[in-house]
């Protein structure tokens, strides 16, 4: 049994070497084609180099060769990439940065790649001449900066800020690696126009503005010249020259709104002169002989004077105290006059408190609507009580120096809604005269003005305009 089952194994072995054998025989053995096949080439190959023979043939692919052909893989094409921004600050440069919405001074230094430690000590030095808080959204702060070499640490020089056209505020590195600040002032030209024209009474802003006259100033103008003129009741057209100063920087550019110098008109054979006096910071409007005209002052109100003469010595507003030397808000207007002197309501209204009130002295106020009430104080006498109804132009009491007060006079509020507001805007006043050292600075003012004016001639249609230099 053993040697029968050897003999039928090595008869399986022997069967599959044959098998291998014709099979690697059959796969690497030259094809033979036959005869046809072959002539069939053979003409094909004649075809092609017709074709190269021929170049303007078109030669027709065959379809079974198009479905041969192995589609090529397609190759991708990369978006072009983005050229890299100029990188500010290569060497010693400076950068104008405009200030967005939610910006401060570090977060913008910080996203030029700026260290922190240079945006802290640079900030703390501006700080010290600037409130940093009073940065507006498209202002334009510049930034200088250096970059030794490429993509180097930034080192901060300095910064820049024009708050305002009269000085800028610069901020520089200092040799031992801190900030310093300081404001410098801004050189700015200003150039006096002379303006002269006609105001139309039926239309005085429109025929100032077709004269060239800004809006502010055409306003103003008209404003000045109302209180001595009537010019919407004026029979024939007005005869007008003012002067103003228009301010420039150094580059030529306007840096500040125009202001107003003098103001003329001839009405009614008459000519009015106003000056605009700037003393000390404080702008009056005063004619040729130094009085002082209000040009604010509101008249056929419901409020009366309630002295029959309204010299006013102390005005609305923000004040020197005349007995504590301090800065302090003024809610009323003080009026000269003797002790004594008869005190008349301003309106008709309902007495709300008639006593004496703390530094007030003697004091009345008098309820005229539910939002407007007047008050009166430092009298010598009151003549009304609490709850009593006054008729407009009555009796009330009569003025002294009661309270907290510097001399006789009487202290008039206008009171809106409970609030004090200027009631100098309610009444017609005497005219007030500067004096002494006021009234000689105002003649140096004048006479120099007088130097810029060309002088009014009657019925001047057509309007001109003349500027020059002016310190």
């Amino acid at each position: 049994m053993v040697a029968r089952r050897s003999n039928f194994v090595s008869i399986c072995l022997l069967a599959i070497a044959v098998a291998i054998a014709l099979t690697e025989y059959i796969m690497y053995s030259p094809t033979i084609l036959p005869e046809s096949i072959d002539e069939e080439l053979f003409s094909k190959e004649e075809e092609i180099e017709d074709d190269l023979d021929h170049p303007e043939i078109p030669r027709a692919v065959p379809e079974a060769s198009q479905k041969a052909t192995v589609p090529q893989e397609k190759k991708v094409e990369q978006p072009p990439a983005k050229p890299k921004p100029d990188i500010p600050f290569k060497t010693s440069d400076e950068l104008k940065v405009v200030i967005n919405q939610g910006d401060t001074l570090g977060s913008i230094l910080d996203r030029l790649g700026f260290a922190k430690s240079d945006a802290f000590l640079a900030s703390k030095a501006l700080s010290k001449v600037f409130n940093l808080k009073n940065l507006k959204i498209g202002q334009e702060v510049i930034v200088r900066g250096t970059r030794a070499n490429g993509d180097d640490k930034l080192t901060l020089n300095g910064i820049e800020i024009r708050q305002d056209y009269r000085y800028r505020i610069v901020v520089k590195r200092t040799k031992d690696d801190t900030f310093s600040s300081e404001k410098i002032d801004v050189p700015v030209k200003s150039v006096v126009r002379n303006v002269s024209g006609t105001i139309s009474p039926k239309s005085p802003d429109y025929s100032l503005q077709q004269c060239g006259i800004k809006r502010k100033i055409a306003r103003e103008v008209l404003r000045v010249l109302g209180q001595v003129i009537n010019i919407r009741q004026s029979k024939n057209p007005i005869d007008f020259e003012f002067l103003c100063k228009d301010f420039y920087d150094e580059e030529g550019h306007s840096v500040s709104k125009p202001e107003l110098m003098y103001v003329s008109a001839l009405s009614e054979g008459r000519i009015t002169r106003i000056y605009k006096f700037n003393d000390r910071g404080v702008n009056e409007y005063v004619d040729a002989n130094g009085s002082i005209i209000n040009p604010g002052s509101k008249h056929g109100s419901m409020l009366e004077q309630p002295l029959s003469s309204m010299k006013i010595t102390s005005g609305y507003g923000m004040r020197i105290h005349p007995i504590s030397g301090r800065l302090k808000g003024h809610t009323g207007i003080d009026v000269a006059a003797r002790v004594g002197t008869p005190i008349r309501a301003a309106a008709s209204g309902i007495v709300a408190r008639a006593s004496y009130y703390s530094g007030y002295g003697k004091y009345v106020r008098i309820m005229h609507t539910n939002s407007m009430s007047t008050a009166y104080a430092h009298l010598s006498r009151i003549l009304v009580r609490t709850g009593q109804y006054v008729q407009q132009g009555q009796i009330i009491g009569s003025t002294g120096d009661t309270g907290y007060s510097h001399g006789p006079h009487l202290h008039y509020e206008v009171l809106k809604n409970g609030r004090p507001i200027n009631p100098a805007t309610f009444v017609r006043q005497e005219p007030q005269k500067l004096t002494s050292s006021r009234l000689a600075r105002f003649n140096q003012f004048k006479k120099d003005v007088n130097l810029q004016i060309v002088g009014l001639t009657p019925s001047t249609k057509k309007v001109v305009s003349r500027s020059r230099k002016y310190s």
